[in-house]
């Protein structure tokens, strides 16, 4: 810390530099919020200590970076968390980007029958019946156990009723 500067007494100095230690801690203990609060009340309140201000408005821009960085998505590593990834968001109904996400799990492990169930029902979402089927036979072909999920499952909905998903569930064999 920048040492007292003459004309600005020498209680509230110490009172600001305490102040300014307070939210370097709140910002090493990761509250971002406390730490912000803490070092705009020095600047508001401590104008008179003018190089501890200056620090406080410094930290105050690294608060701003961290909560930038916090509400930047990570982006994921490794195949298990590209297919978690795909899977949240396709609940959240993001299907673009989730057939992205599955399509990057399927280039790391191609004949992973999850993936291709996965990217079969994010493109039935997304409005590709073609792209859904050839995923959902992939994952049929992998596990034929696959076939009687996809018949109750929801996600296919929109499918219903067409010849090449019916064939491929067996539906035309019992009509």
């Amino acid at each position: 810390m920048p040492e007292k500067r003459a004309g600005a007494p020498a209680r509230r100095y110490a009172q600001a530099v305490e102040l300014f230690e307070r939210g370097v801690r709140a910002l090493g203990r990761k509250d971002v919020d406390r730490a912000l609060e803490l070092f705009r009340e020095v600047q508001t309140t401590f104008e008179d200590a003018p190089d501890v201000v200056e620090r406080a408005r410094a930290y105050e821009g690294m608060c701003a970076r961290v909560r930038e960085r916090e509400r930047r998505p990570q982006k994921p590593k490794g195949f298990e968390d590209i297919l978690g990834h795909g899977v949240v968001l396709l609940n959240r109904g993001e299907y673009a980007e989730a057939v992205k996400a599955f399509h990057h799990a399927a280039e790391i492990h191609p004949r992973n029958e999850h993936v291709q169930y996965c990217l079969a029902a994010a493109h039935a979402r997304a409005g590709d019946p073609h792209g859904a089927v050839k995923a959902l036979r992939s994952a049929i072909h992998t596990n034929p156990a696959n076939r009687a999920q996809a018949r109750l499952d929801p996600d296919f909905e929109t499918l219903r009723g067409r010849d090449d998903f019916e064939e491929l569930l067996g539906h035309s064999e019992l009509a």
